[in-house]
């Protein structure tokens, strides 16, 4: 059975401290594993990995993957009150004929909601 988890669910951290999300998979047919932040309805697209050891930077937001360990991890540096957001992963899996699609029996545990306190 297909899944994706994160972790944690929730994290506070003080404004300029760095904070590390986690999202593990266990997919049939791994093709790419998206990460995304959501502050509003609609969640904007942060990058997407495909490879081990290949690192993904946006300002001060960094992603990487781990095929062996089935992990991706997304690590924010310095954070600020506008970090303020759900984070979410998602999985692209099961490539036939040409065509990828998000697996329909992937189930996703709670997303990632990160708060930010000043000092």
């Amino acid at each position: 059975d297909d899944d994706v988890m994160q972790s944690p669910s929730s994290l506070i951290v003080l404004e300029g401290s760095n904070a590390t999300l986690s999202c593990s998979y266990k997919v049939t047919n791994f093709q790419s594993l998206h990460w995304y932040k959501q502050e509003e309805k609609v969640p904007t697209f942060l990058f997407v990995l495909i490879s081990t050891g290949i690192e993904k930077t946006s300002g001060r937001l960094k992603g990487t993957l781990d095929r062996k360990e089935l992990l991706s991890t997304l690590y924010i540096t310095v954070t600020k009150p506008g970090d303020s957001a759900t984070y979410l992963c998602a999985v692209e899996a099961q490539c036939f004929l040409g065509t990828c699609s998000l697996d329909p029996n992937a189930t996703t545990e709670a997303p990632a909601t990160v708060r930010w306190v000043s000092c």
